[in-house]
């Protein structure tokens, strides 16, 4: 403790030389999106690459007020091959080219759908039965579909210009609504958004902030040197990994509201019920004794959460928990350098507002005065509720799990789920078991009375002519290639109806299902158990660590646990009627929550170890009146941090929030109502 009130001044000098190299690398730093990185990592089929590029596949509709005549085709016809001319588009696909089966004699010849030789033709074809089941139309005759698939490792300036000009079509003579959807389109989608969401969202949890602590302290200079204390350590975390790994992933978008919440925590413990002394040197060394310890294992325990999401194999994450738990790290070096020097200048003074102070005492009250039984009536119940939305919880993944059903990107989802079949990529391999073709064509018609769409099949079209279109169909010899689309219905509903009909042709048809959406699909599951997984590993570390802490008191290994988990339970109850379902998108979300709420637990059970070691009387009680103010404090923190991320684009980083506020509030309840119950049990 010498060495740092002694060379606090160096220090923060150093890391002000840190952070503002630390702005110099991050300015032009890449970002990473996560749907590429997963779908690049779980992929590992080798047959994948062979078909068509699903990764690079567009979605590309025009909804138009009216239907088309002649020269509106004609038109269309111009758009079409605008679109197969640019350079960065391998291939394009509409009713424009789209090809019917003609059967003549024992050769099926392929035609196209659209025949716009003339007027009279083109009236012929537009009012035929193949004309109204075409893939490229709707019914209405007023909604059409480009299946576009663009070049192999586009830049991303070339993906930014190709959907600029996809957007920028428009038909002379008639009203139009463009729609693009796609893997391509949600990253260009993404890039736009991230970037601005991530300086807004960080831009309002300042503010937010700045307030709180201002009626928290009522000391400017104080707020001044935390939120300065807070942009360090985020600057310097995120520069961490573009060092490291070349880049952000986006999901660090929610890095900055989790080190918000721990360096104001932090500041919140080091700042309360402080003892007056009159050598600066000694009142340092009695906070980092007092708190300074206490925020030490918080800060490992959070830091730990955070590492678990090493169990799981999605890069993304990884790196997420990673560099966040090296950020939660640093941060405590910068609060305590920050802290000593508010001590050293006498900044480190605070007064709560009246407002705030009444409203924080009122609470102590509440929790140490007797509950009557209707109240613990009522979270026993809670807790029930708890325990019986966990056994129903579904672990499911969409393909737009990251995206909010008001956002315009799952607008423009929805177009093609609603109009074409939906965008999800399946393929499927089929070898015939039996001499003839009637088995396959059932199962074409299996496919169809599933709402999966037949892009592409070879089944009545010969290898020859479909290769001229697709290479791959020269190297098939004796397999069939369906290639197919269907709409986001979730893993869990997906894999029903591939089970259901490998099981209903296991015996005429081998079926070998692929594709980006089944992969997708076939693996979620387990890697969203490997996050889960990773949870319980943290909540038992707490255990862990505390047991030791005692000397071996199991009593303490399970009270450390029970207020972490708790919680957790009866939110997983109460957001149970909002539909919630455990996916990629927001499996890890719990994980952080219980890294942001196991602090106030570890700060009161270290309260009362601390006193009980030094013998004082009425320890629970001075623990909750005195702790108790910072837990409170902190709980006020991670409301204001995040209360701005409800309102997120993004479907996690919104989610956190919601779920992380409903946490913290029923943990602050439990640990300064039934926390201090259990603690006077294993003492007694």
């Amino acid at each position: 403790m010498n060495f740092i009130w002694n060379h606090k001044l160096k220090i923060f000098i150093t890391i002000i030389i840190l952070f503002i190299c630390s702005i110099f690398s991050i300015i032009n730093t890449q970002i990473f999106f996560d749907t590429e990185r997963i779908i690049n990592e779980i992929s590992n089929e080798e047959e994948l690459s062979k078909l068509i590029d699903d990764e690079n596949l567009i979605f590309f509709g025009i909804s138009t007020h009216s239907e088309l005549n002649y020269e509106g085709y004609q038109e269309l016809k111009i758009i079409h091959n605008q679109i197969r001319d640019f350079e960065s588009v391998k291939r394009v696909n509409s009713i424009i080219n789209e090809r019917t089966i003609i059967a003549t004699g024992l050769i099926p010849v392929p035609i196209k759908l659209l025949d716009l030789t003339n007027e009279k033709d083109f009236n012929t074809s537009i009012n035929s039965n193949e004309f109204i089941e075409s893939n490229f139309l709707d019914s209405t005759q007023t909604k059409f579909f480009f299946l576009i698939e663009a070049q192999n490792n586009l830049s991303v300036e070339h993906r930014t210009s190709l959907i600029d000009k996809l957007y920028s079509i428009n038909l002379t003579d008639f009203k139009t609504e463009k729609y693009i959807s796609g893997r391509i389109p949600s990253e260009v989608y993404f890039q736009k958004k991230v970037i601005r969401e991530f300086i807004i969202l960080t831009t309002v949890s300042a503010i937010l902030c700045f307030i709180l602590l201002y009626f928290l302290t009522t000391n400017l200079w104080l707020i001044i040197l935390t939120i300065l204390s807070v942009i360090i350590s985020i600057i310097v975390t995120l520069s961490l990994s573009t060092i490291i790994f070349s880049g952000l992933e986006m999901i660090m978008i929610i890095s900055p509201a989790i080190l918000f919440i721990v360096c104001i925590s932090d500041a919140m413990h080091y700042t309360s019920n402080q003892t007056h002394y009159n050598d600066k040197l000694v009142f340092f060394k009695d906070r980092v004794d007092r708190i300074g310890k206490a925020i030490l294992l918080t800060s490992i325990t959070t830091a730990l959460s955070f590492l678990t999401f090493l169990f799981n194999d999605i890069t993304p994450i990884a790196r997420f928990g990673v560099i966040t738990s090296f950020g939660i790290l640093f941060t405590l070096i910068v609060v305590t350098i920050i802290y000593a020097i508010a001590i050293e200048y006498e900044f480190n003074q605070v007064k709560q507002h009246k407002i705030f102070q009444k409203i924080i005492n009122n609470i102590i009250d509440f929790s140490l005065e007797t509950k009557k039984y209707i109240f613990h009536s009522i979270m026993f119940l809670l807790f029930l509720l708890g325990i019986y939305s966990i056994t129903q919880i579904e672990i499911n993944n969409f393909l737009t799990d990251e995206v909010n059903k008001k956002s315009e990107m799952y607008k423009e989802v929805s177009f093609f789920d609603r109009y074409f079949g939906g965008i999800k990529p399946i393929h499927f391999y089929v070898q015939n078991l039996t001499p003839n073709n009637n088995a396959l064509l059932e199962f074409e018609e299996d496919l169809k009375k599933n709402d999966i769409k037949i892009d592409v099949s070879n089944i009545e079209m010969s290898n020859r002519i479909l290769s001229k279109r697709l290479p791959i169909y020269s190297e098939l010899d004796s397999q069939y290639l369906l290639m197919c689309r269907m709409k986001d219905i979730g893993a869990i509903q997906t894999n029903k109806i591939i089970n259901t009909l490998s099981k209903k042709y296991e015996s005429k048809l081998i079926i070998k299902p692929g594709g980006v959406g089944y992969v997708f699909d076939s693996i979620s599951f387990n890697l969203t158990k490997k996050l889960i997984f990773g949870l319980l590993i943290a909540v038992s570390s707490i255990g862990i660590i505390f047991f030791f802490l005692t000397k071996f008191n199991f009593k303490f290994l399970i009270i450390s646990i029970i207020p972490n988990l708790i919680p957790i339970i009866l939110t997983l109850g109460i957001i149970q009627f909002f539909n919630f379902y455990f996916s990629l998108s927001n499996a890890f979300i719990f994980t952080i929550v219980f890294g942001l709420i196991v602090d106030d637990s570890i700060h009161i059970i270290s309260a009362y170890l601390r006193r009980l070691k030094r013998g004082e009387n009425e320890i629970m009680n001075n623990v909750v009146r005195t702790t108790g103010k910072a837990v409170i404090k902190t709980t006020l923190v991670i409301i204001f941090c995040l209360l701005p991320l409800v309102f997120s684009e993004f479907k996690s980083v919104s989610q956190l929030g919601v779920i992380t506020i409903i946490c913290a509030i029923i943990a602050v309840l439990f640990d300064l109502i039934y926390l201090p119950r259990m603690i006077s049990y294993a003492k007694g």
